[in-house]
């Protein structure tokens, strides 16, 4: 029994863990990039098309035409799917290149790097040239058959040229220019598709008179237009290669330049700075006599190519001085570095003026500054997604007092993505300045530790949900254990009975058996095998069946009871037996 207990328990259990691995299970994350067609020509419609499943996602698409992101954020932790489609620019002929990249994060917290690219062939439509040059090659003859079908003693009309001056275009390729408005005359020239000359005069006889290469020259006015026409597909594509070349030869142009703005060293002649100097520390004070009106100050680059300029650093007043060093790197960036010199008035006969320009109220829109403003405190720092979103326009700064003067000077990000914004104050006599510097830092975005903390609660729930169902389950086991136990209690109960009934009647008739024959009493051991009550009886001394004195054999007085000679004869008492 305790063993089909133990079968139901590892049941239950089994059931249980089951039930939750099943539950749990997700499909992987995934991110797909299709186009509906990779063989086109210069015009058609092509779809780009980016699938994406799972809990969170970075990935960015990007192409001729194509450029987006897909994020995923789920708020309950689950994969989600995300599709979206982009055209494709087909606006010139060549091979196009579309690729998708970055992560994927599935709700087990697997992060899966996405890399995939895909290229659409686009090609030119063709005989559009040559049924341009077979239109030409068709009216050409056509004019020629005419002036030949006129009689030869009849000279044409001189003809009329109305002024003008305005620029006109070829309207097809190779279009001839010629020396006279015949096309009999000499051929000068010609024109490509688009190539512009100046039209001095409009002919009567459909001829326009233009200048070309410095002389006067004529063209078929049918083959002139003053609307530029679209460049043919391979001049086309030849200048799209070259601005392309361009744009990239600009830009490793621009990534060559040093980024660089950094000091390795301040050096001020007699004097240390406060505090020791630091690359990245951009603040620092010192302090001089009355009769100091300048510092010779050398700034060490660390970059060559980097400039700077040192500006405050003359005419000092007693009291608080501010010396800014700009360093400029090569790629145009800048870096403040400032230098509080205060002066002190060593002989007693002036009063320090101490530097009063300060703030009453610094913000940003959409960011919070850390720490917490406070006019005495100088030094900032926010934390946003995207650090060039935060333009001047979003910083909020006022002086204490009217008549200060307010500049907000910003950086180009580093390498890191930080920026740092200086807001300096100066009076209007220029005797006073102050500084106040924000430092905009980029947020990183951690996809694993998002899941982590969003689901530490959700764990903690499913573990009280198992612990639950579990304890339902063994106090339902308990439950039945008990029921069985009682089950079997009666049926012993039961069993024992009927037993004592069998030994109590089986003894009488053994009993009844040895009285009525006048032979030999069979001894004790045969009448108990006889009565088929051995394996019942433990004691004979406890039951007292027979009694062995004298010669003659004795019943007890509980066996007397089954005499069925006695018309007094007792009810038959219920009396439990035992049992192996």
């Amino acid at each position: 029994m305790k063993k089909i207990y133990k079968k139901i328990i590892f049941v239950c259990f089994t059931i249980i863990l089951g039930v939750l691995i099943s539950g749990t299970k997700t499909d992987a994350a995934n991110a797909s990039l299709s186009a509906s067609s990779q063989n086109v020509n210069v015009g058609d419609n092509v779809t780009i098309k980016v699938d994406a499943y799972g809990c969170l996602s970075n990935l960015i698409v990007s192409g001729p035409g194509v450029s987006g992101r897909i994020d995923i954020v789920s708020t309950d932790l689950s994969n989600q799917s995300d599709s979206k489609t982009y055209t494709l620019d087909t606006s010139s002929a060549g091979s196009k290149t579309i690729t998708l990249s970055g992560n994927i994060v599935d709700a087990d917290r697997t992060q899966v790097p996405i890399n995939q690219t895909i290229t659409v062939n686009v090609v030119a439509k063709q005989n559009n040239q040559q049924q341009s040059n077979q239109q030409q090659q068709q009216q050409q003859p056509a004019q020629n058959q005419q002036q030949n079908q006129q009689p030869a003693q009849q000279q044409p009309a001189e003809p009329t040229f109305t002024s003008t001056n305005q620029t006109v275009y070829a309207a097809k390729e190779g279009i001839n220019v010629r020396a006279s408005y015949s096309t009999s005359s000499k051929a000068i020239g010609s024109l490509k598709q688009g190539q512009s000359v100046t039209r001095t005069g409009i002919g009567s006889n459909g001829w326009s008179r233009v200048t070309y290469n410095g002389q006067t020259a004529y063209i078929s006015s049918s083959l002139l237009t003053t609307n530029k026409p679209a460049e043919p597909e391979d001049n086309k594509e030849d200048k799209d290669k070259e601005e392309k070349k361009k744009e990239e030869e600009k830009k490793e142009e621009n990534q060559e330049k040093s980024t660089n703005k950094a000091l390795k060293d301040i050096v001020v002649e007699n004097y240390k700075l406060t505090p020791d100097f630091d690359p990245e520390t951009t603040k620092y004070s010192l302090e001089v006599t009355k009769d100091v009106e300048e510092l010779e100050i050398t700034p060490i680059v660390q970059d060559d190519k980097a400039k700077f300029d040192i500006q405050g650093n003359e005419n000092f007043k007693v009291g608080n001085n501010i010396v800014r060093i700009t360093v400029t790197a090569e790629d145009g960036t800048t870096r403040i570095y400032s230098i509080t010199v205060t002066k002190t008035n060593e002989a007693g006969d002036e009063e320090i003026e101490e530097n009063g320009l300060k703030l009453k109220k610094l913000q940003i829109n959409n960011a919070t500054l850390e720490p917490s403003f406070n006019p005495d405190v100088t030094s900032y720092n926010i934390t946003v997604s995207n650090p060039s979103a935060i333009k001047v326009s979003d910083i909020i700064a006022e002086a204490e007092d009217e008549d200060i003067n307010v500049t907000i000077a910003e950086a180009e990000a580093n390498k890191n993505g930080e920026r740092v914004i200086t807001i300096m104050l100066e009076n209007s006599d220029g005797t006073q300045s102050a500084v106040y510097q924000v430092t905009i830092k980029k947020s990183v975005f951690n996809p694993i530790a998002e899941i982590k903390k969003n689901t530490d609660k959700k764990i903690y729930f499913i573990l009280g949900g198992i612990i639950g169902i579990l304890l339902i389950a063994i106090i339902v086991i308990i439950i039945l254990l008990k029921k069985t136990s009682n089950t079997d209690d009666i049926q012993d109960i039961k069993e024992a009975d009927e037993l004592s009934d069998d030994y109590d009647y089986s003894l009488k008739n053994a009993i009844d058996q040895a009285n009525a024959t006048e032979e030999e009493t069979p001894k004790y051991d045969e009448m108990v095998e006889n009565a088929d009550i051995k394996s019942q009886i433990l004691n004979t001394e406890e039951y007292n069946v027979f009694d062995d004195e004298g010669d003659g054999v004795g019943v007890s007085d509980e066996t007397k009871r089954f005499d069925l000679n006695d018309d007094d004869k007792p009810t038959k008492p219920k009396k439990k037996g035992k049992h192996f």
